[in-house]
């Protein structure tokens, strides 16, 4: 008589059940996705599904807060290395434009979750999204601290401008099967939007001094 198989460890069976999921979301819409076909993927009973999720909606939530976790881990190692107002712009914009590349159906479902007939605003997935955009809210207003933007900069707005352009440029470009390079992209993006938000050239020299300053402060606290 054979030896039973070993029973999985609660870890790797709900990591089991987020690839199964992960796969049937992007194959299919929020309503179209079965818990029956996450449940046969995950090579497991629907009951199963339920002993670690309360609902499918809660495991689509968890299925975008692994990929948020992933993606924003990898965005904050390469954003804190870089101490530059324009650069960090160009890093963030040109960062954001490689998920379509690297994983064009994860961009498809955020889009189609954001714009469905469920609330978006006040949703799991809101909450993920605010949190990324941290990163360019963080870098606008470090701009202006800085004097290398505008100190009337419209920060909410700015932020909205460049993930709206983006979504649309994506879009346009991978519909028409375009080809999308993202940091000659995002370099005439940061072009584009320097000319409005840095601060008029008469204020170079204020702008050099408040940089004295910084770097002073920098060797006084070493």
């Amino acid at each position: 008589m054979s030896a039973p198989l070993p029973r999985r460890r609660k870890p790797d069976r709900r990591d089991e059940i987020l690839a199964a999921a992960r796969a049937v979301f992007l194959e299919h819409s929020f309503d179209h996705a079965s818990v029956a076909e996450i449940a046969a993927r995950a090579g497991c009973v629907e009951g199963t599904i339920y002993t670690y999720f309360r609902s499918k909606r809660e495991l689509l939530d968890a299925v975008l807060v692994a990929f948020y976790d992933r993606l924003i881990a990898d965005v904050e190692a390469g954003f804190e290395a870089i101490d530059d107002t324009r650069a960090r712009l160009n890093y963030l914009i040109s960062r954001h434009l490689l998920i379509a590349i690297d994983d064009p159906a994860f961009a498809r479902l955020i889009v189609r979750e954001s714009r469905g007939h469920r609330p978006y605003f006040g949703s799991q997935l809101h909450a993920l999204n605010r949190r990324y955009g941290q990163f360019l809210v963080r870098t606008l207003r470090d701009g202006i601290g800085r004097g290398e933007l505008r100190a009337d900069l419209d920060v909410a707005l700015a932020r909205d401008l460049v993930f709206g352009g983006l979504e649309h440029h994506v879009w346009d470009r991978l519909g028409r099967r375009g080809r999308l390079v993202p940091a000659r992209t995002a370099a005439a993006i940061v072009d584009l939007l320097w000319d409005g938000w840095s601060v008029p050239a008469r204020d170079d020299l204020r702008q050099l001094a408040q940089r004295v300053q910084r770097l002073e402060r920098r060797f006084e606290s070493t």
